[in-house]
């Protein structure tokens, strides 16, 4: 649809009309949830976000005020709504409290040497992911941290999904040299 279309839906929108409302719902919707699916794989959790979004649009049009780019501005907010779902997805997670798992008891001296082995091996992928180039360790900390697929990543930095494939696999191999080198020195 034309963005002087868009545009004049959302100025009826904004006079109170509900039919103007429904017409531009009908036309950005299904836009909208194919933007959020690249991000999501939950066709329910994207129907809820999205009927959030324009409730709270329909609500809040006053404060919201005139639109120039219509489309845009659904597009950016639909973008907004999922990445804040998937940050407090992450925040849910992390604070799960996770049970430890029953193993088999070990030395003091064992746990010491284990200790010091991972501090070790800590600082080493610490001091390697501090050397990677900037766009590379950002990509890394999506993918592992926050956990969002190649897919979600590429839609966030607007870039190709087989340039994120090619920064994670360049800074894994990265990763992985100071690995074996520093298995070289312990050895």
């Amino acid at each position: 649809m034309m963005s002087e279309k868009l545009i004049a839906l959302w100025n009826g929108s904004l006079a109170g009309s509900e039919k103007d409302y429904a017409v531009l719902h009908a036309n950005l919707y299904p836009k909208l949830f194919i933007h959020a699916s690249r991000m999501l794989n939950d066709n329910d959790l994207i129907n809820d976000l999205l009927q959030d979004l324009f409730t709270k649009f329909w609500v809040n049009k006053e404060k919201i005020g005139l639109i120039k780019n219509v489309e845009g501005y659904f597009y950016r907010s639909t973008r907004s709504i999922v990445l804040n779902h998937i940050r407090l997805e992450k925040q849910r997670e992390s604070k799960m409290v996770r049970m430890p798992e029953p193993g088999i008891v070990s030395s003091t001296e064992d746990i010491i040497v284990s200790d010091e082995s991972q501090r070790l091996t800590k600082r080493l992928v610490q001091s390697a992911l501090n050397r990677l180039p900037a766009k590379q360790k950002e990509i890394l900390n999506m993918r592992f941290y926050d956990e969002l697929t190649y897919p979600q990543i590429a839609v966030l930095l607007g870039i190709r999904y087989q340039s994120v494939i090619n920064h994670v696999y360049r800074a894994v191999q990265s990763l992985r040299q100071v690995s074996e080198l520093s298995a070289k020195y312990a050895a």
